[in-house]
This record gives C-alpha cells, structure tokens and sequence, in this order.
C-alpha cells in the first residue's frame, strides 16, 4: 500500500459494471481501497473485479438492484461483514424513464424519482 490516504478505505459502489461506477472501482482499487460493487449486471461486474483482483484489489461483489431499499443495506452490510466497517458509499447507480412526459407515465415517473434519490 502506498502513502495514498485512499489507502485502505472502504468503499460501496452502485452501479459498477460500467461507466462512471467502473471508471470509479478502476480509480480507487489502483488507489488502494477496499470495495464492495454493486450492480444487475453481475457477469459484467464479476469480469470487472476478476481483472482489479488479479492486480491486487481487495473486493466483493453483490448483484444489487438500487429499485430495492433492503438491496442497498444488503450491500453496505456486505462491506461491514467483509472488512469491519463502510466508509464512503458512491452511490452511482440510477434508473432513467425514456419518453415523451405527454405520454403520461407518473408510475414511471414515480420510480425514477426514488431511486434516483431527487429530493421534492
């Protein structure tokens, strides 16, 4: 480990197979923290960590869909269960409706709005 203070910290990452959830694993396991990653895509997810892991990264990977609450503390109790404690929880992964907003979907809408966590 080097004298990086990312060094040893402990991270969650949703949506991490791809994109800026993988660019950030990428980034901090080279940085030296440990990590859980999330995502659906857990083959995608498994081939990500399989290449850090071969270069050293300590992590863990959980298939988590950010839709449901109990997932998401699934996750972070993973990362306490794995290596004592979470301190830092990118949480990256969202959902996006596509659409015209006449068409009227509010269920969609809806969903969109939790799980992306926008505040009314």
């Amino acid at each position: 480990m080097t004298n990086d203070p990312i060094g040893g910290t402990v991270v969650v990452i949703t949506g991490a197979s791809s994109g800026i959830g993988e660019a950030t694993a990428r980034l901090l396991a080279a940085r030296g923290a440990a990590l859980v990653l999330g995502a659906r895509r857990i083959e995608r997810l498994e081939a990500i960590a399989g290449g850090l892991r071969s270069d050293g990264a300590r992590i863990l990977t959980r298939a988590t869909d950010v839709a449901r609450p109990d997932a998401v503390e699934g996750l972070a109790g993973a990362a306490a269960d794995e290596f004592g404690r979470l301190d830092v929880l990118v949480s990256n992964a969202g959902i996006s409706k596509i659409g015209p907003m006449g068409n009227g979907d509010v269920a969609a809408w809806s969903s969109m709005i939790g799980v992306n966590g926008v505040a009314s």
